[in-house]
């Protein structure tokens, strides 16, 4: 049975209601396998296949390839993930299995659904239509201030789903500026006027238009020292899914050294990225030489990754064993070129906490944004800060 097929359904228009349904499963198969598939790429992907003929096999695929598929690595592996959920989707009818009802879920995946989507609601990713029923606003508050660490399995799944979610937001942010579009939307007063003045006033032709992107550039510099163990493998959670988000974006990492991991995350599952990154880097979980690594960047990648349109984020708790010298001359440079600089110190979500190290220090002056990420809440205060221009500070 091809994807776009039934036989159940021999209707032209059963056809095309099943083929409908059939791609935002293959979408949602797909976001399991790493792929991050938004409600426009499916929408994306329908359009796309309504201009082909529905029993081209071939031409079906490579559509739903060419839409689905945003680098190297899922393009390869599309047609295996492809194939792979047909059998699925054969075996599912084959045996007559039929998707249960909404209402009659497990208890637990409806909690956790209606979580996520509480969880969305609070990050203004979704306007809310209707009150949750299980996710009360008691539950949500206690998840969004629960520490990292003390996550359990699940809630790492949701907040992962979450983190990609709103990636995707910041990255697709629009500027007041507007530019001629092709799309029949919003009809551009001005410009129309002005077009039609050369054909002697007469309006013949409407001139429409839409927000341009905003071309922010994110670089993100993270600590993988022993001190940064228990929190690193969430800091590459977030930068896979910033890199996965961003058309520019630059990752490394660093510890007693620096690396560029950029290729990795954009080119394989996280798992998988998170292994090579962890294997391929020496003194992972070692000592911190955070100054040299920083002198690193700039003397290496600084010029050409840092601009008046790059934020800096850099996620460390400040543990310097290095030269203080090597830390000041470096964050300064990095200060000067950059848009903004904001530094991540899981630490710093301690009541207590103050910046005392030698390190935190003397970085201070260069920061314009020193903040905790040790939970969700934290976090969604720092990454609205991303768009925001630098206050002018002496330095």
């Amino acid at each position: 049975m091809r994807l776009s097929q039934s036989k159940d359904m021999p209707s032209t228009k059963g056809h095309q209601t099943e083929l409908s349904a059939n791609i935002v499963l293959l979408c949602r198969f797909l976001r399991k396998k790493g792929f991050n598939i938004a409600a426009t790429e499916e929408s994306d992907a329908l359009k796309a296949i309504s201009f082909l003929p529905i029993n081209s096999e071939n031409h079906f695929r490579e559509a739903l390839k060419a839409v689905l598929s945003k680098n190297a690595f899922q393009r390869i592996h599309f047609d295996n993930y492809y194939s792979e959920f047909r059998k699925q989707l054969e075996k599912a009818s084959d045996s007559k299995i039929k998707e249960v009802p909404r209402e009659k879920l497990q208890p637990e995946k409806k909690t956790r659904e209606a979580r996520f989507e509480a969880l969305k609601d609070w990050l203004n990713l979704s306007a809310s239509e209707e009150e949750k029923e299980v996710a009360t606003f008691s539950d949500l508050e206690v998840l969004t201030k629960k520490n990292f660490l003390d996550l359990k399995e699940d809630e790492v799944r949701l907040m992962m789903r979450v983190l990609q979610k709103l990636a995707r937001k910041m990255a697709h942010q629009k500027s007041r500026l507007r530019k001629k579009s092709k799309r029949h939307r919003q009809p551009d007063l001005k410009q129309t006027i002005r077009q039609n003045m050369r054909k002697g006033g007469e309006i013949q032709e409407l001139v429409f238009s839409e927000k341009k992107d905003r071309k922010l550039k994110l670089v993100l510099l993270c600590d993988v020292s022993r001190s940064m163990d228990l929190y690193s493998r969430f800091f590459i959670h977030l930068m896979y899914a910033f890199q996965n988000a961003y058309d520019k974006i630059e990752t490394l990492v660093f510890s007693t050294a620096l690396h560029r991991v950029s290729e990795i995350l954009d080119n394989n599952e996280f798992d998988k990225a998170f292994r090579t990154i962890s294997e391929r880097v020496p003194h992972w979980s070692g000592g911190t030489t955070i100054g040299s690594c920083l002198r690193d960047f700039t003397q290496n990648y600084g010029h050409g990754m840092l601009d008046k349109k790059t934020v800096v984020l850099i996620l460390s708790d400040g543990w310097d064993t290095g030269e203080p010298n090597l830390m000041r001359a470096a964050m300064k440079g990095i200060f000067k070129k950059s848009r903004k600089v904001i530094w991540l110190n899981p630490l710093a979500g301690n009541p207590d906490f103050s910046p005392k190290s030698v390190g935190m220090q003397t970085a201070l002056p260069y920061i314009d944004v020193l903040a905790s990420a040790h939970n969700l809440e934290s976090l969604k205060r720092v990454l609205q800060q991303l768009r925001s221009k630098r206050k002018l500070l002496n330095h």
